[in-house]
């Protein structure tokens, strides 16, 4: 905006052919800087006069979009007019920061518009010129034309006067500005512009992320530099998506002058784009703004929900990328410390989402398709179809792939378990304190008055059945890592088998239950927390195994684990609505039994696992105050930890647990984080968005109550006074695994796709998850944001 207002004083007071110097910073070409001139003379020169034309413009290419999709269906027209002018990375590039990308979009899109629509190639080249004057980064659109001119879409005639309208446009444009030097002074502004930054990425989020932005991309590999890597990124992209669409626009049409297949065309200019931010080096975070006038169009008028969801993505993730470079240099109320923070951390993961953009967009007609019309055909609202695709699995079949899940879980939980040998993290507190209940301090254990050892604290602060277990585990292998994991490992696997039983038996289908037990065999943080001595595996398998009991009707049983999972912690307790709205379900009348059953057994269970406590000469009134202890202990606790994270961050996996680490000998590390698969965690969440959504519009009570049982265990800790981690995520993994498990049964296309990156991912993180020693290099590549380290 200082650059703009500059300008306009400038060329008020010098004229057009005296801007360019080489004293002054005049890094743009011509076109906006009419608009800066006429405002300087007429005295306007202030920020509202700067943003009018872009604000003009955003309007006008937010109706051609409008009128070009009424042209299908009106509600959708409305839609795409308002997804694109109350798009935020439209208002915040114009009307906040005051940015011109808007302008150029238009022209592009009125280029587009007279060459796909009204079929002028004069006219569409004449308005691409006006566009390239303004931004050369038109030149992203420009093999379109190159396409449409080998595929003989247009007579030569048209394309030798479109071709002279471009040249002779674009030099009466510019000329005023260069009168004595009319034929190269353009060119050479251009070639100033280009060599004015020379790093990979200037605050783009694009595949340059991953080398570093604000790089030099003069530095070599192969012998090739970074600069002309990005050329051959760019070219190579380019030339692929023209292959991908040539055989779809020559078969358009059978006429040489007619073009249809509009929604070809449209991606194509959205495509290309996107490649020319993606791709190349020196690219700045506002490059990819075109793209989001193409890709609504093609969207709206082929009524693609998959478009639209990639749109949105994009959105927010090109959003992210703005607000990035605008909160580093703007000290303003718009800047917050911690967005700045996580959108920096977050450009790996957004340059890498907008390289899978690309080949979403060039096969997405691939992608499992749903109506999008009938979420506008009031009509149609209630008939989604709620019905599975076939999909016959035998029972033969089942079996083995079941055992080859629990197989794989089971081999991923105790391989090196008794590594490292000595306690790490928490089981400075909970395996220390099963240590002692096998020695003959064992009253210690059940006094939370006692001074523990340096380095170690008697865990009172949770109900005793995980340390029970683990005493049970050290009786049998000895008192070593090993003898102190392996119980809850065995319970980790055990979790596995009751996803696929809950998934089958909510859904009555089988295939659904070994998709979210393959889901959950693959995530990280179910992984980590099987392979410490602490009671997270212990309460996850005893409230899952409660809650599949219920559904089947044993009751008592049912009780039964409820009270074991109580007795291994108290956030058990969200089991209970769970239970209640299953109960709901039966549509019986009310059951005295039951819930004397569940006031009675749980509580039983509870006190029976401090039996030992008792048997050492522990009173019932020692028993009364451990649980008071307990209480204040955890809604007093004040204690912060660098490792701590908010309710919300856990489905983004914001900040991971740092659990352990090994010295650094000869190059090679161990570590442990405990911390979610990326893409177990992130498509999960889409998936409980998804599911709601299918919830809702098709008032589909199952998938409801997959959604209740996720957040009933995850939401609660939204008002909790005590700091968190992302283990008290743990809970909620299962039922996510269980949307995911739903989502891909809906939508068979994505069941190869996710399972090969999920288990990629799964290879890959395994040495961080579970300790194994590996290069530094390696280790390094873990910490894809600043908050994962």
């Amino acid at each position: 905006m200082g650059s703009w207002l500059g300008w306009a004083n400038k060329l008020a007071s010098s004229g057009l052919s005296k801007f360019y110097s080489d004293s002054d910073w005049t890094q743009y070409t011509p076109g906006y800087l009419y608009w800066l001139w006429f405002i300087g003379r007429m005295g306007w020169i202030n920020e509202f006069a700067i943003k009018i034309p872009v604000a003009v413009a955003d309007i006008a290419t937010g109706l051609l979009i409008w009128s070009l999709v009424k042209k299908v269906n009106e509600k959708l027209a409305i839609a795409s007019f308002f997804l694109y002018t109350l798009n935020p990375v439209v208002i915040f590039d114009g009307s906040v920061w005051g940015q011109i990308d808007g302008l150029l979009t238009f022209f592009l899109f009125l280029s587009a518009y007279f060459l796909i629509e009204k079929k002028n190639f004069i006219l569409s080249v004449f308005f691409w010129s006006v566009a390239f004057v303004i931004k050369p980064q038109s030149m992203a659109v420009a093999p379109v034309f190159l396409l449409v001119i080998l595929l003989r879409k247009f007579k030569l005639k048209d394309v030798f006067f479109g071709a002279l309208t471009g040249v002779a446009t674009i030099f009466f444009l510019s000329w005023p500005f260069f009168i004595n030097n009319p034929i190269f002074g353009l060119p050479q502004q251009i070639i100033k512009m280009g060599q004015f930054y020379s790093y990979t990425s200037v605050n783009a989020f694009n595949i340059w992320t991953w080398f570093g932005m604000w790089k030099s991309d003069t530095q070599t590999i192969f012998n090739i530099s970074l600069a002309n890597w990005g050329v051959i990124f760019l070219a190579t992209s380019i030339i692929f998506a023209l292959f991908k669409f040539r055989n779809k626009l020559s078969l358009a049409s059978q006429s040489p002058g007619k073009l249809d297949n509009k929604v070809n065309y449209y991606l194509l200019f959205a495509i290309l784009s996107l490649c020319f931010f993606v791709f190349p080096t020196k690219v700045h975070e506002r490059y990819l703004f075109p793209f989001f006038a193409f890709l609504i169009t093609a969207a709206g008028i082929s009524k693609s929900q998959n478009l639209f969801v990639v749109y949105i993505v994009t959105t927010v993730a090109s959003f992210a990328n703005l607000y990035y470079p605008y909160s580093y240099y703007n000290d303003n109320f718009l800047r917050s410390e911690f967005w700045q923070s996580l959108t920096e951390s977050l450009a790996k993961v957004i340059g890498f989402i907008f390289l899978c953009t690309y080949f979403v967009l060039l096969f997405w007609e691939k992608l499992p398709k749903l109506d999008l019309n009938k979420l506008f055909d009031s009509s149609k609202i209630n008939i989604l179809p709620e019905k599975l695709p076939k999909l016959y699995i035998s029972k033969k079949t089942s079996t083995i792939i079941l055992g080859l899940i629990l197989f794989f879980a089971f081999i991923t939980r105790i391989f090196d378990l008794n590594s490292p040998p000595t306690m790490y993290f928490d089981e400075v507190y909970h395996a220390f304190t099963a240590k002692v209940i096998m020695s003959p301090d064992v009253a210690k254990a059940w006094e939370w008055w006692n001074t523990p050892p340096e380095g170690f604290a008697y865990e009172w602060t949770h109900p005793p059945l995980a340390k029970l277990g683990m005493v049970l585990g050290m009786s049998i292998f000895g008192q070593n890592s090993f003898g102190w994991r392996i119980p809850g490992a065995l319970l980790g696997v055990g979790s596995v088998l009751m996803v696929y039983l809950l998934g089958k038996q909510i859904f009555d289908d089988e295939t659904i239950g070994l998709l979210s037990a393959g889901v959950f065999s693959l995530d990280g943080l179910a992984l980590v927390l099987s392979r410490i001595g602490m009671n997270d595996s212990y309460i996850l398998f005893f409230a899952l195994l409660s809650i599949y009991l219920f559904i089947k009707n044993k009751n008592f049983w049912s009780s039964v684990a409820f009270g074991l999972s109580l007795a291994s912690k108290w956030s058990a307790i969200w089991a209970l609505p769970i239970l209640f709205v299953l109960w709901l379900r039966r549509k019986k009348k009310f059951e005295i039994s039951l819930f004397v059953s569940f006031l009675i057994i749980p509580f039983a269970i509870y006190l029976l696992s401090y039996l030992d406590m008792f048997l050492t000469g522990h009173n019932l009134s020692i028993w009364w105050g451990m649980q008071e202890q307990m209480w204040w202990y955890h809604t007093g606790l004040k204690a912060t930890h660098p490792y701590s994270s908010m309710w919300w961050e856990w489905p983004l996996l914001i900040r991971p647990i740092y659990l352990y680490t090994s010295d650094e000998v000869g190059g090679w590390v161990s570590r442990i984080y405990a911390m979610g698969n990326p893409f177990v965690f992130w498509f999960g969440f889409s998936a409980i968005i998804m599911s709601s959504i299918y919830a809702f519009v098709e008032k589909n009570k199952k998938v409801g109550l997959v959604v209740f049982s996720y957040l009933i265990f995850f939401a609660p800790w939204a008002a909790s006074p005590r700091i968190m981690f992302l283990y008290h995520y743990l809970p909620s993994i299962p039922f996510l695994a269980i949307a995911t498990g739903y989502v891909l049964r809906r939508n068979p296309k994505l069941i190869f796709s996710y399972f090969l990156i999920c288990s990629l991912a799964f290879i890959y993180f395994y040495p961080h998850w579970a300790g194994l020693q590996i290069p530094l290099w390696l280790d390094k590549s873990y910490y894809w944001f600043s908050s994962w380290r």
